[in-house]
């Protein structure tokens, strides 16, 4: 709101600068319009009190001067009172030109001042709504933003561990196909069981996602989820430990990045080096817990790999651990998963 000061000090005026107090962005300068009426109405003090609760006074000092005299006077609109203005002054009367200026200035100020109050209960309302939209829209992008990062975290889970099983019934459904055509139905018999087994294992996996990991690895902890996964992998993984305690348990982000991180490169091992021997390492000692997951296939280019979604998801497991991943890998080379988190 703007109030427009002139130099004159005439009764004419001074009703002037009153009735051009408007609402505006600049807010309402009653201070000044406060040390106007002091000048014109030779007063020693002006208020200004809202029934908002504002205050506004000039000369600003913290109580009343002794000796001087307080009036009060009521500002209404319509029959609604929106105010009141004081006068601190001496012991003598205002004249009777200067009561009568007070009187149209008191007529004047009260209608307009209960439109500037209604102008600001407004603008409050107006930006308590636009608050209150901006919390909603915060909420909802959080909101969609927290579905999204499920979403990936169950996409993530999925790849590093049902697709470990699925690959390794497809291996079993390939021997299927030759063993079909075997006269002893033997092999055919061990395959079809391996399958079941397969299956189930497929299933447990899949539970597992919807409860934020393997039961096992919950229950007892790295090694023994990891010993039951490759148990009937269907290819040769040796699993190596050194120094490792399987009853020492640590942070659940840390087992689970562990777990799922040797399950995403044994994955990879069958599907990019199939039949290759696959070595599991776990060590917990030098300040840490170190694994590793080699194959003796053919590697690949480290530019190609550097890509792969599944190197992407160990980074971000290892990241959230708190730990350090490296893929060494190249062509005629084989492939090596090293991580490390610290204690």
């Amino acid at each position: 709101m703007t109030l427009v000061m002139s130099g004159t000090g005439g009764r004419d005026a001074l009703l002037a600068e009153v009735a051009a107090i408007r609402p505006g962005p600049g807010g309402v300068h009653l201070t000044a319009l406060c040390r106007r009426l002091r000048t014109v109405l030779r007063a020693d003090r002006v208020w200004l009190r809202l029934t908002d609760g504002s205050e506004y006074v000039w000369p600003d000092a913290p109580n009343p001067v002794r000796g001087r005299r307080l009036r009060w006077l009521r500002l209404i609109a319509g029959s609604e009172v929106v105010g009141a203005i004081g006068l601190e002054q001496g012991l003598l009367p205002l004249s009777r030109r200067r009561e009568r200026l007070l009187s149209d200035a008191v007529d004047l100020l009260g209608p307009v001042l209960h439109g500037v109050q209604t102008q600001n209960e407004l603008d409050r309302s107006l930006e308590s709504a636009r608050g209150h939209a901006e919390r909603v829209a915060s909420l909802r992008r959080r909101a969609f933003g927290e579905r999204d990062a499920e979403r990936q975290e169950i996409e993530r889970d999925i790849h590093d561990g049902a697709q470990h099983h699925l690959v390794s019934l497809g291996i079993t459904l390939g021997l299927l196909e030759v063993h079909a055509q075997n006269p002893d139905p033997a092999p055919l018999t061990n395959s079809l069981g391996r399958l079941r087994e397969g299956l189930d294992l497929t299933e447990r996996s899949l539970l597992a996602i919807t409860t934020g990991g393997s039961e096992l690895l919950a229950e007892e902890g790295v090694l023994p989820a990891l010993l039951a996964e490759f148990r009937d992998a269907g290819t040769l993984v040796t699993l190596r430990v050194e120094d490792w305690d399987s009853s020492q348990r640590y942070e659940t982000v840390v087992e689970l990045a562990i777990y799922f991180i040797c399950l995403e490169a044994v994955n990879n091992a069958r599907k990019h080096a199939p039949g290759a021997e696959v070595v599991l390492w776990l060590s917990d000692h030098a300040g840490g817990l170190r694994f590793s997951v080699t194959d003796a296939g053919p590697g690949m280019s480290s530019s190609i790999g550097r890509g792969m979604s599944g190197l992407i998801n160990m980074r971000r497991r290892m990241v959230a651990a708190g730990g350090r991943i490296q893929v060494r890998t190249g062509p005629g080379a084989g492939t090596a998963v090293h991580g490390f988190i610290p204690f």
